[in-house]
C-alpha cells in the first residue's frame, strides 16, 4: 500500500529522518519527544527507538512538533 500511494516511508512507517552537518549539527524529524537533555548527551524518542546523541557542548538549538536541531561535538549516535 506505502508504494502504491506514493507515501514517503518516514511517514508511512513512523520512522525519524537524522541528517548530519560534517560532527558539529544533526538535524531529526518525526520525533516523539525530548527525554534526556545534558552538554554531553541527548536522548529522542522516536517511533520505533530510541535515539542517544553523545559529544561535547551539546545543545538542542531549535525544536518544534517536527523537528529538531542539536549542536555541539558530535561523538557518537546510538540506536536503543
Amino acid at each position: 500500500m506505502i508504494d502504491t500511494l506514493k507515501l514517503p516511508k518516514d511517514l508511512a512507517k513512523g520512522e525519524a529522518l537524522i541528517g548530519l552537518t560534517g560532527r558539529e549539527e544533526v538535524f531529526i524529524e518525526n520525533y516523539k519527544g525530548i527525554l534526556e537533555c545534558t552538554s554531553e548527551v541527548v536522548t529522542i524518542a522516536t517511533g520505533r527507538c530510541r535515539v542517544r546523541i553523545v559529544g561535547k557542548n551539546l545543545k538542542v538549538n531549535y525544536y518544534t512538533n517536527d523537528e529538531m536541531k542539536i549542536e555541539g561535538f558530535l561523538q557518537q549516535i546510538l540506536f536503543l
